[in-house]
């Protein structure tokens, strides 16, 4: 539950987006969930690391606004997603194996499922989402984290 704010809902509604992916019929993520700092530096993330891989923890990123021609509100709202994947093999967790996700293919999955895509069916009113761009977090043999950064935009009346 959150308070009904609008970056609250969208970081929500892009949680249980990712956590209902499949892939093969499976699904994606074991943990899919709004960033409360499960995989923080100071809260032992690394460790909590192994117990939610593969993760998605979308989080909104601090927007900005600007004015429309009739002088109407436009927020522009960056929103990151990290996404983590811990093998016990090197290599796998970047770029997976026959049987095992890699962030290589995740990055692919999320991508399609967000891009150009919109909360429709809720009560969120905003344009579509937009993939923006990645950065890698954390690269080790056996542990690779990206931060996903896509932007949707409201315009209020």
């Amino acid at each position: 539950m959150n308070d009904g704010g609008l970056f609250a809902k969208l970081e929500q509604w892009l949680a249980d987006t990712l956590a209902a992916l499949t892939y093969n019929s499976a699904p994606v993520f074991k943990k899919a969930a709004v960033w409360k700092h499960q995989v923080s530096a100071t809260e032992g993330g690394l460790e909590a690391s192994v117990r939610f891989s593969p993760f998605a923890f979308p989080s909104y990123q601090g927007g900005n606004s600007a004015r429309e021609g009739d002088n109407d509100l436009r927020q522009i709202l960056p929103f990151a997603i990290l996404i983590g994947v811990d093998s016990k093999e090197d290599g796998v967790a970047r770029f997976g194996d026959a049987t095992h996700l890699g962030t290589s293919k995740i990055r692919d999955l999320v991508i399609a499922a967000l891009d150009k895509k919109r909360p429709d069916g809720t009560d969120i009113t905003c344009d579509e989402f937009y993939y923006m761009d990645e950065i890698e977090v954390l690269d080790q043999p056996k542990r690779h984290w990206i931060q996903m950064n896509f932007e949707v935009s409201q315009l209020t009346l």
